[in-house]
């Protein structure tokens, strides 16, 4: 039977575990917020492009002669920027990204296209490397807050393809 004096060494450490639990689960909470504030913010952006994007769509066969970069033709190369997390700590997140990943891809190149994957995070990476060799590029140790520094050899990568599939 334990000693009274290790029952309170043990209560006094179930306390201190409880502690450190609510202050972890306040701190991420905070950042719950603060990633939801950040995906409304954007709104009013996806709306307005939207909204540009439908009027482009509506537009006549005559009128799309005008700009050659709005006619539609044949799509041989895509690129496909897969971002997951570097560690396994978002839940569902990275398996549910790489799933539906894996299927556009292999959809893709049913359809006859080349894909070409860009990956920014471990997991992804790690994944494609073990069942689809062909990655273009790949970045790594993103901060929580990447900054244009950190975004720049991203959007450089390359931009040969006909179209980026980003979903």
């Amino acid at each position: 039977m334990a000693s009274t004096r290790e029952i309170r060494r043990r209560i006094k450490s179930v306390k201190n575990i409880s502690q450190v639990t609510k202050a972890m689960e306040a701190v991420s909470a905070a950042k719950m917020r603060k990633a939801q504030q950040q995906v409304l913010s954007t709104r009013p952006y996806a709306k307005q492009a939207r909204e540009v994007l439908t009027y482009i769509a509506r537009l006549s066969s005559t009128d799309h002669d005008l700009n050659p970069l709005i006619q539609a033709r044949p799509v041989k190369r895509i690129g496909v920027m897969l971002v997951t997390g570097d560690r396994g700590l978002a839940g569902g997140f990275n398996a549910n990204v790489i799933r539906k990943a894996a299927g556009f891809i292999r959809d893709t190149r049913k359809a006859g296209a080349d894909v070409t994957v860009v990956t920014v995070g471990r997991k992804g990476r790690d994944w494609l490397l073990r069942y689809d060799p062909v990655v273009r590029a790949e970045f790594t140790g993103m901060p929580d807050n990447p900054s244009t520094y950190h975004i720049g050899p991203i959007a450089r990568v390359d931009r040969r393809f006909s179209v980026w599939a980003c979903r």
